[in-house]
């Protein structure tokens, strides 16, 4: 009721009287009232995405006016400081609600210095020109650079030209000429066998290569053979997903994901190697064109089976710091000897079937290096 009662209050424009409802709102329950969507929430979380945006705008409000890079000079004699001043001046009396002296500083601002404000982003600018500083000018001057994903046999020359039709493309939706728009994109399809995608600006080749893109700072880098390998595998994995067996698709994701901290994009079809191993969760994007839950089944059944699973993972290159000391030799002899008997009995099968990450903590536990591929790590367990 007082929800209500204070959304009565803004349309009949008095605001004093709506902001004292908010206020008591707040102070009493603890809900907080979020106009932009029109929701009220008791502890003030309204979702990430409209919390981060909260943060956000309440980050843009507590800040104060800035002077434009798209500025032009000063008028002689006037420092920035100067006009800082007189801006700072005129935010207080709009944080007061002193509209009308807020904006006779705002015309005596512009009389004397040139200088126009946008309270939207909350700058200041000598001519008026905000450039790029502007999100809005920002996003138009991005429209119609479509940007090419995944592989696909292209000549520079090709990808010149495509780059063009789908300028002219752009063009002509922004004139509403669709008939030679889709024209266009009908040409492209039918020559290169070229997808567009309008909503994200982004076009590739219709085709089964994988791209590689560039690797995470921090990431490692693949050799030659490794570079093979990778390739071979996400070729036999695009096979199993044509032929139905998104479960073995699923586990070459997985292991290239354990054994190379590669993170595979299937909409965009391109990879990368990334900083944080097989831990990561996969981008927004990437998770969208990867939507079978066999991957987190799969670990939650390993960590069932193995109570002493941990998703901290170690770097290969810890096998140099491997202890042959007593230490270790303590940690053997202490291990449980039914653990024991049921890692000498368990099969190839069977450790092939669990992930990289837990055939290394297993090597660990038995005091065994913890590098290599996979089938290394097999052999490392059975010896």
């Amino acid at each position: 009721e007082l929800v209500a009662e204070r959304t009565q209050c803004k349309k009949d424009r008095k605001f004093t009287q709506s902001d004292s409802i908010r206020e008591a709102l707040e102070k009493a329950c603890d809900v907080i009232i979020d106009d932009r969507i029109r929701e009220w929430s008791i502890g003030g979380s309204f979702g990430r995405d409209a919390d981060l945006k909260r943060a956000h705008n309440e980050a843009l409000k507590n800040r104060s006016y800035a002077k434009s890079s798209a500025s032009l000079e000063l008028p002689d004699g006037v420092t920035q400081n100067d006009v800082q001043a007189r801006v700072d001046a005129r935010t207080r009396a709009r944080t007061n609600r002193q509209y009308k002296e807020s904006d006779a500083l705002r015309d005596e601002i512009l009389e004397e210095f040139g200088v126009v404000i946008d309270d939207t982003i909350k700058m200041w600018s000598v001519g008026g020109d905000f450039g790029l500083d502007d999100p809005a000018k920002a996003r138009a001057q991005g429209r119609g650079k479509y940007t090419r994903r995944g592989g696909g046999n292209l000549t520079e020359n090709d990808v010149g030209l495509i780059q063009e039709m789908l300028k002219n493309r752009f063009e002509l939706k922004s004139n509403r000429d669709f008939e030679k728009a889709d024209q266009i994109r009908s040409h492209l399809y039918e020559k290169y066998k070229i997808n567009v995608d309008d909503k994200s600006q982004e076009w590739r080749v219709l085709s089964d290569d994988y791209v590689q893109t560039t690797a995470e700072k921090g990431a490692q880098e693949l050799a030659g053979m490794d570079l093979s390998f990778i390739t071979s595998q996400l070729a036999k994995r695009i096979i199993l997903k044509k032929d139905r067996s998104y479960e073995e698709a699923d586990a070459i994701r997985d292991d290239l994901q354990g054994s190379y901290s590669i993170l595979i994009d299937d909409k965009k079809r391109e990879w990368k190697v990334v900083s944080s191993g097989g831990k990561r969760k996969f981008a927004p994007g990437t998770a969208q064109s990867q939507p079978t839950p066999y991957k987190q089944t799969r670990i939650e059944d390993e960590a069932k089976y193995d109570p002493w699973f941990d998703d901290d993972d170690v770097d290969d290159d810890e096998s140099a710091a491997v202890d042959t000391s007593a230490d270790n030799t303590t940690a053997m002899a202490d291990a449980d000897p039914e653990e024991e008997m049921i890692s000498s009995s368990i099969s190839r099968d069977d450790l092939m079937s669990l992930t990289v990450p837990l055939l290394k903590d297993k090597l660990r536990v038995a005091g065994k290096p913890v590098s290599g591929k996979k089938t290394d790590l097999v052999d490392r367990l059975l010896s």
